[in-house]
């Protein structure tokens, strides 16, 4: 996964090539691998959001022709079901208002990627590169994200990846605060955010190869 990026459509880059069923079958591995843990850690499984944007990260790196082998998937997959793990230790109150959040109470939200951070680094077989995209999964690409406010390619690759599944779904799915937003109104956000929030190589990808319901529009989506 840590590796320089590539055209998608470059014929060159190889892929991964495995029996049916195979990817699958991995995915779920390590996805019981994940539940195990985090079941014994902070008493629940992973379900609902996590396990979608382990979809959707999952697609997206492919798309982008980041899936080479049996490493990549567990990078990903652990990754994104560990991503909010630092929510376990903010209180519920906070998490499920139905109203807006004061300063003090976002500051408080804003701690969860290093609370993740230093709870996943508890985990077996971990490592920094998935560490890194709990710790940096809220940076932006235009720097004003957290916690770091790290810009660009500074920011690590997974964490960019998780980053743009991560806010679709969390757009696209009822929050106490607000209802749910359409998928168009997702992509269409995603697209006008692009070079702010998101890499904007990975925008073009999520919306025109992982979301099947917006056709190609012949654009060169080069990752150079």
């Amino acid at each position: 996964m840590n590796r320089k990026w590539v055209p998608w459509h470059n014929q060159q880059i190889g892929t991964w090539t495995a029996a049916p069923g195979t990817h699958e079958l991995l995915i779920d591995t390590y996805l019981q691998e994940v539940d195990a843990w985090t079941t014994t850690v902070v008493g629940r499984s992973c379900a609902g959001h996590e396990r979608r944007v382990m979809t959707l990260a999952l697609k997206l790196a492919e798309a982008a022709g980041l899936l080479l082998d049996e490493r990549d998937v567990r990078q990903v997959v652990w990754a994104a079901l560990l991503h909010d793990i630092g929510k376990a230790a903010i209180s519920s109150k906070i998490l499920e208002k139905p109203g807006p959040l004061t300063a003090a109470e976002f500051r408080t939200i804003q701690q969860h990627p290093a609370l993740g951070h230093r709870l996943a680094r508890t985990a077996p077989q971990i490592d920094d590169e998935i560490l890194g995209a709990i710790l940096h999964h809220h940076e932006h690409w235009n720097g004003e994200g957290y916690p770091l406010g790290l810009i660009g390619e500074s920011i690590p690759l997974l964490a960019r990846i998780i980053k743009v599944a991560d806010v679709y779904d969390a757009l696209v799915s009822d929050r106490p605060y607000r209802a749910a937003w359409t998928a168009d109104e997702a992509a269409a956000y995603l697209l006008q955010h692009s070079g702010m929030a998101f890499d904007p190589r990975l925008i073009p990808l999520f919306v025109y190869r992982v979301l099947p319901r917006y056709p190609h529009p012949g654009t060169d989506f080069s990752l150079d």
